[in-house]
């Protein structure tokens, strides 16, 4: 149980790893012992300090697999499974995890004696009334986990016989018992922590040593760049002195690039073929029986795309059919649009519908007849058991009698004192109007269905006391429609000219003058990405764009890329700012990493160079332009009360360290400059037999917290694990 004192240790661990979800690949620890170096193959990642190689761990085949599992099951359903970047990621980063996770529990689990029966395995993590995520994923449909499906579906499989059975042992039972394993280490390492009564009188000591202040800061954010003066020997001198820290070490390949970005928009000519494209479309969308299909083929955004969720992976569904009706007025589209649509008969396609460089096509593809209620409400929030309760009640009581003698003013009421955000916002007046199939509370909606119209009633829900009016309840007929969009896009010829003609020639002069001189000959801004990291190498607003990334990881600092389309309407010229190799870093490669330090010195001496002989907390306030404030704190703080910003362990221990009736001198700390004067300060008492249970407990529950959350961040801590895939991908070491 080591690794308990690696998540007792102080230092920031980074979070390697998402979710779980996809229990379907479980490695052995063993496994890694063939792997070796030589190969010419790029290792994806270490552990132990061994490499691990894709050729081994089948890592790229596994996501491919798992895709495809995708792929197959949406097909069943007789639905398309799309994919974005961020999905896909996603889907990376699990199979990774269990890969990874699997191999960092395999050796902790080898070590001691766990293991899964077969009655814990059948009647409480299959059969069971909670039983495994493995066995809820499976047998949810729409959203609901349905515990009588499982007996009658898992028997269904067996009745294939010894494949089915290799099916159901691979691909529930082991992941089963192998997440029950790991429950049982992560229990076992949770409430194997403790903490000492030396932990807890410390904490106590803390809690009740306080002091009683009056302050002056003034923040560092508060002083613009520009009266601050960093020069290359200044970032020289703060290297110097703090290149041997630890948060200077670098355990990945680090850049930082500066980059200008050119809009092309879409000539006339563009919209003019955009238009009709979309005209063409119209009539093939008339005579076609299948909008859903037609949709999916057709649409740029198919609006009706569900999102459904399996495991982790959020994904898209298509399907591309809304499946409200459309209410006119919801502002989706404008007055003339929704009259339209009002007038439109049941295969009528209204458009193409122009909106800036976006058009177009609804379709009526239905007409539905619902039966609904229109109510409006006043809400009064009140809950059972609370002081104000009764005075609620009462407020409530007297909004009704002054409505039952002048409706009028109910419109007012709402915005005057109903706390409905839902219902009080200009133009709603309190109203809605619903069907039975409303996921109202009960109360809310018998109302509306079962009083006369014209009633009005306090109705008491769980949010409160709610003043309602029937005003009206009949079939309603709405509209079911079909959207097919476009965008107006720029063609090649319009993309091609604006290459050609205005960013090929930035490029030119960017390498004949110098990148931020160019830019500021066509007026454009050069924004700056910090700290792009290699295994998430996102370029500011330009993203993860592979071409752009590969080409900064590869070339010298100072170099100039070539323009590159970010996408049909963005094009892009970068240049390497600097960069930074893993190991002990170099002064040219992190002194952009430093800069912000180096500022913020220079800053407080600025701010110091302001309040130049004042002692007093109120000549300092009156030199930095702040108002002094009084504050009461204790030892266990780590910032003053109501400040934003990071933690203050300077300002803390300095005040701590100063006597009562003294005033420090003016002192810079992590986010501002201080001076403060301590007007009392009193220690913490113990008595003889100090209890300390209290602080025994809220101990004990911070480090068993801390345990279960940061566990797989310290296994891999402890096994030196390296993630390189994107390393792999974008390093060349030819």
């Amino acid at each position: 149980m080591a690794v308990i004192g690696k998540i007792r240790e102080k230092s920031t661990l980074l979070v390697i790893f998402v979710g779980l979800g996809l229990l379907l690949f479980i490695i052995p620890f063993d496994r890694i012992s063939s792997y070796f170096y030589g190969t010419g193959e790029q290792p994806i990642g270490s552990i132990n300090g061994k490499p691990m190689l894709d050729s081994e761990w089948h890592y790229n085949y596994k996501v491919d697999s798992t895709i495809s599992v995708y792929r197959q099951q949406y097909m069943q359903a007789g639905q398309v499974l799309v994919l974005d970047e961020q999905q896909n990621d996603q889907i990376k980063n699990n199979v990774w995890s269990q890969l990874v996770v699997g191999t960092l529990f395999g050796k902790q689990l080898a070590e001691i004696n766990l293991g899964v029966g077969n009655k814990e395995l059948n009647d409480v993590l299959i059969y069971g009334e909670e039983p495994s995520k493995v066995i809820q994923d499976m047998f949810t449909f729409n959203g609901k986990f349905e515990k009588d499906s499982v007996k009658p579906g898992i028997d269904r499989v067996l009745v294939g016989g010894k494949g089915a059975k290799a099916w159901l042992y691979s691909n529930v039972e082991q992941p089963i018992k192998t997440q029950r394993l790991r429950d049982k280490y992560t229990k076992m390492a949770k409430f194997g922590a403790y903490a000492t009564n030396q932990d807890a009188k410390r904490k106590f000591i803390e809690k009740n040593t306080k002091a009683s202040i009056r302050y002056a800061y003034k923040e560092f954010s508060t002083i613009p760049d520009s009266l601050v003066d960093v020069t290359d020997a200044d970032l020289k001198a703060y290297y110097d002195a703090h290149k041997n820290e630890k948060k200077w070490e670098q355990e990945s390949e680090v850049r930082t690039i500066d980059y200008v970005t050119f809009k092309v928009t879409p000539s006339q000519s563009d919209k003019e073929q955009a238009l009709a494209e979309m005209e063409r479309k119209k009539q093939a969308f008339e005579k076609t029986n299948n909008d859903s299909l037609f949709v999916a083929n057709n649409a740029e955004t198919p609006i009706g795309a569900a999102q459904q969720r399996q495991g982790q992976i959020q994904l898209n569904v298509v399907d591309v059919l809304p499946v409200e009706p459309y209410k006119p007025g919801s502002g989706s589209f404008s007055v003339t649009t929704d009259e339209q649509i009002t007038a439109a008969q049941k295969g009528n396609v209204i458009g193409p519908v122009v909106e800036g460089n976006k058009i177009q096509l609804i379709k009526v593809r239905d007409v539905v007849t619902k039966n609904e209620v229109t109510v409006r409400h006043i809400l009064v929030s009140a809950k059972e058991g609370d002081a104000d309760f009764d005075k609620k009640k009462a407020f409530a009581d007297s909004l009704l009698r002054v409505l039952k003698a002048d409706r009028s003013k109910f419109v007012d009421f709402v915005y005057k004192y109903s706390e409905d955000p839902g219902s009080n916002t200009p133009g709603k007046d309190g109203e809605y109007t619903f069907d039975k199939d409303i996921n109202f509370v009960q109360e809310y909606k018998d109302f509306g269905f079962n009083k006369p119209v014209g009633a009005l009633e306090i109705v008491k829900t769980t949010f409160g006391f709610h003043i309602m009016e029937n005003l009206k309840r009949g079939d309603n007929e709405y509209k079911m429609i079909a959207i097919v969009d476009a965008k107006v896009k720029p063609s090649k010829v319009t993309r091609d000219i604006a290459y050609t003609e205005v960013v090929d020639g930035f490029y030119k002069q960017a390498k004949a003058v110098g990148f931020e001189k160019a830019a500021e000959e066509v007026n454009k801004e050069v924004k700056t990405a910090e700290n792009v990291r290699v295994e998430s190498p996102f370029i500011g607003e330009l993203g993860k764009n592979m071409d752009l990334v590969k080409w900064n990881f590869n070339h010298k600092v100072g170099s100039i890329s070539d323009p590159k389309f970010i996408n049909d309407e963005l094009l892009a010229v970068t240049s390497l700012k600097s960069e930074v190799s893993e190991g002990v870093p170099s002064f040219e490669g992190i002194k952009e990493l430093m800069r912000p330090y180096v500022v913020k010195d220079k800053k407080a001496e600025y701010l110091l160079g302001k309040v130049g002989g004042a002692t007093t907390v109120d000549d300092v306030a009156k030199a930095l332009e702040v108002v002094a404030q009084p504050a009461d704190i204790d030892l266990s703080m780590n910032n003053l009360p109501g400040l934003a910003g990071g933690v203050e362990p300077e300002v803390i221990g300095t005040i701590f360290a100063t006597e009562a009736g003294t005033t420090t001198q003016p002192f810079k700390g992590n986010n501002g400059v201080y001076i403060v004067e301590v007007t009392s300060k009193n220690g913490a008492t113990i008595a003889e037999n100090q209890d300390y249970s209290v602080e025994k407990g809220t101990l004990l529950g911070e480090i068993r917290a801390n345990v279960e959350a940061k566990l797989i961040e310290s296994l891999a801590k402890a096994a030196d694990f390296k993630d390189w895939r994107m390393k792999q991908q974008i390093i060349n070491n030819n």
